[in-house]
């Protein structure tokens, strides 16, 4: 079978693992308990699982806030972050497009700017999402942690490669979106 590539592009694709392509860190919720009131209600959003789940590619929408002393036991991440998750729904990703906390259920991505772009590495996630989430499996309660996650394995084309994908696919998910919301709206 034949590979089906956009015009232009040779060359073999790489295998690269993700701690070579990005920065990987977990997110910080330090104070316990985690639900203390004074930790809350401020103006600096603070992301959870469910949030990532229900956003589509980007995430802009939150359920709660931290306040300055929530921020100060946590870290604040900037846009386009890739957020995934690692506990509960595993696996499930999206990215920042407002800078936010979030607690250690879920890891920040920061790609590499030479090495490639946070819509490819989201698409790679869509795609391999099962294969991920298995790799999740045998614990006594199911989770992704850094370390496994850092060592997940991808072919990698070249970043203007990557570009062209990522932009080709992102257009096919807004035209979906947009699909939808009109199906809904019928």
């Amino acid at each position: 079978v034949p590979n089906l590539r956009f015009p232009g592009f040779e060359g073999d694709w790489e295998v690269k693992k993700l701690e070579e392509v990005a920065q990987i860190g977990r997110g910080k919720s330090k104070h316990r308990p985690r639900d203390a009131e004074f930790l809350f209600g401020g103006k600096y959003p603070f992301v959870q699982t469910g949030d990532i789940r229900k956003a589509d590619l980007y995430l802009t929408k939150f359920t709660q806030t931290y306040s300055e002393l929530g921020l100060k036991q946590s870290k604040l991440w900037n846009e386009n972050t890739l957020c995934i998750t690692i506990a509960a729904n595993i696996a499930e990703t999206a990215i920042l497009k407002i800078k936010a906390c979030f607690p250690d259920s879920i890891i920040g991505l920061i790609p590499k700017e030479d090495k490639t772009i946070v819509l490819f590495v989201k698409h790679l996630f869509d795609k391999f999402k099962i294969q991920i989430q298995s790799l999740s499996q045998g614990a006594a309660q199911d989770n992704l942690n850094q370390e496994k996650l850092s060592k997940i394995k991808f072919v990698f084309p070249s970043l203007p490669e990557q570009i062209k994908i990522a932009s080709f696919l992102s257009l096919i998910d807004e035209r979906i979106q947009t699909q939808s919301k009109i199906i809904g709206e019928l």
